[in-house]
């Protein structure tokens, strides 16, 4: 009995160890992976899909997928089960996946057939119906939340827009008066911070750059006095913004690196550190 006890306890020991949240997610060599804080222990998720984004209880992984004919859906991963979904956008077009922070719905980038054009939709994480929510406008990219998963903000290169649920605009900014002559491109987030007083973001800037194109730099908006404080520093290439526990996180590598690294910063600009070396596109559980 004591050889057989003895492999028992030990598949045990690993069975219990699995965590049930996970507080990160991000990309790295290897593909989708997601990480505990207290477990101190990093998994692989899935090694071809893009766009990770972990829900906000942590349970849960939400990635853009891609079939042989490059269809690209909305996949959803129980992170305690392995079982994976494909939600019904109705879309075969549809790419990057954000939680909102109450865990009711996802926002994606869904191509609008109809103008030919990128949209916002909605759906619930029942996987039960879908939402264009940005039908008044000819394009939009790059969907964010506010905290109180009421509101979803997007850009189209010109201007900010917050949309509430019902498709309504509810406010909207001039990209220029955060950017000042620089621009963002459609892969830009547009964050805002818990209290809805400022606006983290990533945008091109007018300095010397590589092969690729001028650099980026993210910067934050105080929407009160009018004026935005770059965050990262001269010569890198940054975005995939995001915020957690009042910090600002991004990817960024150094000009003519191939070379990622996820940093974290405080709102002030100071204490920049790298958070998860090699690694881009994280998200956070909140």
């Amino acid at each position: 009995m004591k050889h057989i006890l003895i492999p028992l306890l030990f598949i045990g020991i690993i069975a219990a160890a699995q965590p049930k949240t996970y507080d990160y997610a991000y990309m790295n060599k290897k593909g989708i992976c997601v990480y505990s804080v207290a477990n101190k222990l990093e998994r692989l998720v899935d090694a071809k899909g893009q766009d990770p984004c972990i829900s906000p209880d942590g349970r849960k992984l939400a990635f853009t997928w891609s079939n042989k004919a490059g269809d690209r859906f909305i996949a959803v991963i129980d992170l305690a089960t392995n079982k994976k979904a494909i939600f019904n956008t109705h879309n075969n077009n549809c790419y990057g996946p954000v939680w909102s922070p109450n865990g009711k719905y996802i926002a994606y980038n869904a191509f609008n057939v109809e103008k030919s054009d990128w949209s916002i939709a909605i759906i619930d994480s029942g996987n039960t119906s879908t939402k264009l929510l940005t039908a008044s406008l000819q394009q939009s990219f790059s969907p964010t939340w506010t905290s109180d998963s009421q509101n979803v903000v997007v850009q189209n290169m010109e201007k900010v827009f917050v949309f509430g649920l019902d498709g309504n605009i509810v406010k909207d900014y001039k990209v220029s008066d955060m950017t000042g002559d620089s621009g963002p491109s459609s892969s830009d987030r547009f964050q805002f911070t818990a209290d809805n007083q400022k606006i983290a973001f990533s945008t091109e800037v007018n300095e010397p750059g590589g092969t690729d194109g001028p650099p980026t730099a993210v910067f934050i908006y105080d929407i009160n006095s009018k004026s935005s404080l770059r965050l990262s520093p001269k010569g890198f290439f940054c975005g995939d913004v995001g915020i957690k526990d009042g910090k600002v996180f991004f990817t960024g590598s150094k000009i003519k690196s191939q070379v990622q690294n996820v940093y974290i910063v405080d709102l002030d600009g100071k204490n920049l550190k790298i958070l998860f070396p090699g690694c881009s596109n994280l998200s956070a559980k909140k």
